[in-house]
């Protein structure tokens, strides 16, 4: 899962380098990483027009393992609340305050093992984190206005792609999955892929992020770039982050498959 990755590669810089020292054995921080998306995904509160989840974990450890956290625990701590936005706006889940993280010790746990209590905690002054606004049929919601989630911040622009193979107009063939045969033409500098209902080419895909990739146009160059999915992106059966399109090349977004193609 490309969210519990991307936890490790910051983890992993955030404390220079003592990475594989810090934890070396006993519980992994990918553990509890996993064990909060688990939590959410288990204690979701359904409502009317948004899915509630735990914003709050207290995660209790051996004293083993809770010594060996010491000198990185805050930013671990940081970076598992990170896990806890991502997690959210992925899926579209609301929090009812901001995320929190905390560590206790528990002298009855063995070395390795560990117990984590998942709740909703409102904050205080009532702030929430509300999901990317999804398609409501009706009239609009009069619950108060929410603060969109970090993890919906605009991504980096790419870095120039190398020479082109693609020359003019080009487009997405499905030749695989809900909407075979569909075709989405490529003449916009950018075109976005996912489920939102907003994206250029729309996916009901389930293994699709919200949003999930774009291409982009740029002196006739076509190139491809995930947009940190859960799932990934693969060109010819290959994970890319980022990489230019040739004609013929195939897309896999979970189930689905779509061909690029010059006209």
């Amino acid at each position: 899962m490309r969210i519990l990755s991307e936890f490790e590669r910051r983890l992993e810089g955030a404390i220079e380098g003592i990475f594989s020292k810090a934890f070396g054995g006993g519980v992994q921080p990918v553990e509890l990483a996993r064990r909060i998306l688990k939590e959410m995904d288990g204690h979701r509160s359904v409502g009317v027009r948004e899915v509630w989840v735990p914003n709050r974990f207290v995660f209790h450890l051996a004293p083993e393992d809770r010594q060996r956290f010491v000198k990185t625990e805050r930013s671990l701590r940081r970076e598992l609340e990170q896990v806890v936005r991502e997690g959210a706006a992925d899926r579209g889940w609301s929090l009812v305050g901001p995320p929190e993280v905390t560590f206790e010790t528990e002298d009855e746990l063995s070395e390795g093992r560990f117990r984590c209590e998942a709740t909703l905690v409102e904050a205080p002054s009532g702030e929430r984190v509300a999901p990317v606004p999804r398609p409501s049929a009706g009239a609009p919601s009069a619950q108060p206005e929410r603060a969109a989630p970090p993890a919906e911040a605009e991504p980096p622009a790419p870095a120039a792609p190398p020479p082109s193979f693609v020359e003019g107009p080009a487009e997405l063939v499905v030749v695989s999955g809900d909407v075979e045969g569909k075709r989405y033409a490529l003449e916009q500098e950018v075109t976005s892929i996912g489920r939102l209902p907003s994206s250029e080419v729309l996916l009901s895909d389930p293994g699709a992020s919200r949003r999930h990739a774009e291409v982009r146009l740029h002196d006739g160059r076509y190139v491809i770039a995930d947009l940190g999915s859960t799932n990934g992106t693969m060109v010819n059966e290959a994970s890319v982050a980022e990489r230019e399109l040739r004609d013929g090349d195939r897309i896999t977004i979970g189930r689905t498959v779509l061909e690029f193609r010059r006209r």
